[in-house]
């Protein structure tokens, strides 16, 4: 596994675009244009992480963790907005909305203590279950335990929670977004 560049960013938008195909919070934000909006939404997340090393990929970008570090990723306003607004043009209007409600929602329970947020864990689905994911998160956990923080994440997919079990993260709130699907707050305390 190492850090992404630049140059993985159609990979890492292509294994994201996949893996969250039957994801219920993606389908909430990105219907009925899913193969329209998922790319945008995969690409501004990875634009906003890469420079900073807060995307990191096995080497054939079939898995991908998308990560914000404690105090937030470290670009410009004038490069959040940048993107944001493309974001917003391209997927129109509904589509922004959604995902303003779906991060509004997140939000209001994510802790004003340091933490390290995955944002994005995404595998392709034929290459699942092979232990990629466990392999991705590991530099960015142990750089948590090492400083004696959590790292959280929110999921939709009631099918994830016993593979975030398994990798430490448990269940510590429900996060209620208008119109949308029954999402958890999941945190993994330090080791």
């Amino acid at each position: 596994m190492r850090q992404a560049r630049q140059f993985d960013r159609a990979a890492v938008v292509a294994t994201v675009v996949e893996a969250f195909r039957d994801d219920p919070a993606w389908e909430f934000m990105h219907a009925p244009d899913y193969d329209l909006v998922a790319p945008l939404l995969a690409g501004a997340l990875f634009d906003l992480r890469v420079d900073a090393g807060d995307v990191w990929v096995v080497d054939d970008c079939s898995s991908v963790a998308m990560w914000e570090p404690p105090g937030g990723n470290s670009f410009s306003s004038g490069v959040a907005d940048d993107v944001w607004r493309h974001y917003r043009e391209v997927s129109g209007e509904a589509a922004w909305l959604r995902l303003a409600e779906y991060d509004r929602a997140v939000d209001a329970v994510r802790p004003s203590t340091p933490h390290w947020y995955l944002g994005v864990l995404a595998t392709r689905p034929e290459r699942q279950g092979r232990g990629q994911a466990r392999a991705i998160l590991t530099p960015v956990v142990e750089l948590a335990d090492r400083d004696r923080l959590d790292c959280c994440l929110e999921t939709s997919k009631p099918s994830n929670k016993p593979l975030y079990a398994r990798l430490g993260f448990m269940p510590e709130a429900d996060i209620e977004v208008s119109g949308g699907p029954p999402t958890w707050w999941l945190r993994r305390p330090p080791a």
